[in-house]
């Protein structure tokens, strides 16, 4: 089993905090589907891209988490925490690769962070709410890969911790 130095749990969890903080300040309430559009996505498309799957799985996991509950959407906690850990440790999967690599990677984890909150949002709500929410979160995952993939040249070797 691979252990982690208490400097990169130190690391995950200023992330953590730092992109909750930025997202619910950020934030745009959606009616349809009883939640709302943030930028969770950049925080944890940087961390699981510098730091690998485990790294995007905490970040993602514990941000939706945390987020859905400080926003006062608690409904979705658990949902939100698996549905962005998945998507934090699939985008991890690229980390150290090339840029069309991890790409596409973000693409994947978007497409299920997207397919997740259709059935999340059908099982909190009906199908209609699901599927209402497919714009939103496309949009969220698109804005989160751009600001990502924009500054992690900037952080290269400043916050890989392996």
């Amino acid at each position: 089993m691979k252990t982690w130095s208490s400097k990169k749990i130190t690391i995950l969890a200023a992330i953590i905090a730092l992109n909750v903080a930025l997202s619910y300040v950020v934030h745009i309430p959606v009616p349809a589907t009883s939640g709302f559009v943030n930028l969770v996505e950049a925080g944890i498309f940087v961390a699981a891209l510098t730091m690998g799957s485990g790294a995007g799985f905490l970040v993602g996991a514990f941000s939706g988490g945390l987020l859905d509950l400080f926003a006062g959407y608690p409904q979705w906690l658990i949902f939100s925490f698996v549905i962005h850990g998945l998507e934090g440790y699939i985008a991890g999967m690229a980390i150290a690769k090339s840029t069309w690599a991890q790409a596409i990677a973000l693409i994947v984890a978007s497409i299920v962070m997207i397919i997740g909150y259709v059935f999340a949002g059908a099982i909190l709500y009906n199908w209609a709410a699901g599927w209402a929410s497919i714009v939103g979160n496309l949009g969220q995952c698109v804005f989160g890969a751009v600001i990502a993939l924009i500054i992690l040249p900037f952080l290269k070797g400043r916050i890989s911790i392996k």
